[in-house]
């Protein structure tokens, strides 16, 4: 009897213990469900919770694309650095930063690039979305003429102006009294006189330099004294006969409002004049041409009189007892020392004149006339229209039509 009832306790206490691992191991693999559910809620809640950060960062970028191309002025309205901070979207947050990254100053330039930066949050997550936007960069339409003016165009009675490979044009009135030898675009006509090619009327008016291109490139020119004429010189970006040269071949005059002469001189650089009220007379024989391709040929500020005799005379060494490409001033390459050198009679590159212009003798210029004033032709004159001046505009000759998403360069930012 002892024997067996001893037995029954001690089957009684494995079925206890079997009983208790049992139920220890279903808690343990319940408490194991319930911490996988967990953190597979945790899990999906944070992957809803960065799905709506990412979400609101690209929502920020697209808002700070449409400020832009709703809003001309964007550069002053909005500050380097933060647009908008902490703006609420559905569950989440935006921030926004737009930064130039060329010199951290977004209104010093409408040619340099922008940075925006979308800064979504949602709970614990943050997401940063990156573009860069560049300027879309067109030249004027002024440099796919051979002359453009802001104000009126008028040919003398007798005289004519000759236009080849592109169309004299104005804003303002055309007043063709004789003839013009080419197309012709303006905003009105007085007379039309003769027209050899197509006459465009009204035409669109065509976008001018912006006030602050002269001044920029003084800014940046070689002063040349003042000395009332420039008369059998050479002036290039190796040979300044007034001091040190100008490695960018930039040279600035301010005639302090008297006239100045340029003649019988062959200029292979950009000369700035300044006339202060007076006027620069350009005549007799010249050869004016840019030293970089980028530059214009002439730029004055102020009344302009071209009158030098291209159909009559070249510019002569020999004629003016003075050597044009001297050891340190070459011509297309060549220098020597004698004077026995002939040189074309013209202006080859862009004429930009801030004032009145008249063309007189028989003035020829190989490239485009921007005249911000009146043009009065006043002989028989010839512009050949250089196609480069478009296709390659001279710096601060263009405009900015847009901006534009740098191919490439949407991406995630991780600080």
């Amino acid at each position: 009897m002892w024997n067996k009832k001893r037995r029954h306790i001690r089957s009684t206490g494995s079925v206890y213990l079997y009983v208790l691992g049992a139920s220890l191991l279903v808690t343990v693999i319940g408490l194991a469900a319930l911490s996988a559910v967990r953190i597979q809620m945790r899990s999906v809640q944070r992957a809803q919770d960065y799905a709506e950060a990412k979400a609101c960062a690209f929502s920020a970028v697209e808002l700070g694309l449409l400020y832009i191309e709703a809003d001309s002025d964007w550069r002053t309205t909005w500050a380097n650095g933060t647009w908008l901070s902490s703006q609420s979207l559905g569950s989440g947050t935006l921030a926004l930063q737009g930064i130039d990254p060329q010199d951290g100053d977004l209104a010093d330039s409408e040619y340099e690039p922008l940075v925006l930066t979308g800064i979504g949050s949602r709970g614990i997550a943050c997401h940063q979305t990156q573009v860069t936007l560049v300027p879309v960069i067109q030249p004027l339409e002024a440099l796919n003429t051979c002359l453009h003016a802001s104000g009126k165009v008028k040919v003398y009675g007798g005289k004519s102006l000759t236009v080849v490979g592109a169309p004299v044009s104005t804003n303002g009135v055309l007043d063709n009294e004789d003839t013009i030898d080419g197309d012709a675009h303006a905003a009105s006509v007085d007379d039309t006189g003769t027209i050899t090619g197509t006459l465009t009327v009204p035409a669109p008016n065509k976008d001018m330099p912006d006030a602050d291109v002269i001044s920029d490139y003084i800014a940046r020119a070689t002063v040349v004294p003042y000395t009332g004429a420039i008369d059998k010189k050479v002036l290039t970006a190796t040979s300044n006969p007034w001091g040190s040269a100008d490695p960018n071949g930039l040279y600035f005059i301010d005639t302090g409002g008297n006239d100045l002469q340029v003649k019988n001189t062959r200029i292979h650089a950009t000369l700035i004049v300044r006339t202060g009220g007076a006027i620069l007379y350009v005549e007799d024989a010249v050869l004016m041409q840019s030293y970089r391709s980028d530059y214009p040929a002439l730029i004055v500020d102020g009344e302009t009189y071209l009158r030098h005799k291209s159909a009559s005379a070249d510019l002569s060494e020999s004629a003016c007892g003075t050597n044009f490409n001297p050891v340190g001033a070459p011509y297309d390459g060549t220098s020597d020392s004698d004077t026995s050198d002939t040189y074309s009679n013209e202006i080859q590159g862009l004429v930009h004149v801030n004032g009145n212009l008249a063309l007189g003798e028989t003035a020829r210029v190989v490239g485009t006339i921007i005249c911000a004033g009146t043009v009065r032709v006043q002989e028989h004159n010839t512009i050949v229209h250089d196609p480069s001046l478009y296709s390659a505009p001279p710096e601060g000759y263009t405009y900015i039509e847009r901006m534009k998403l740098s191919p490439g360069s949407w991406k995630q930012v991780v600080d």
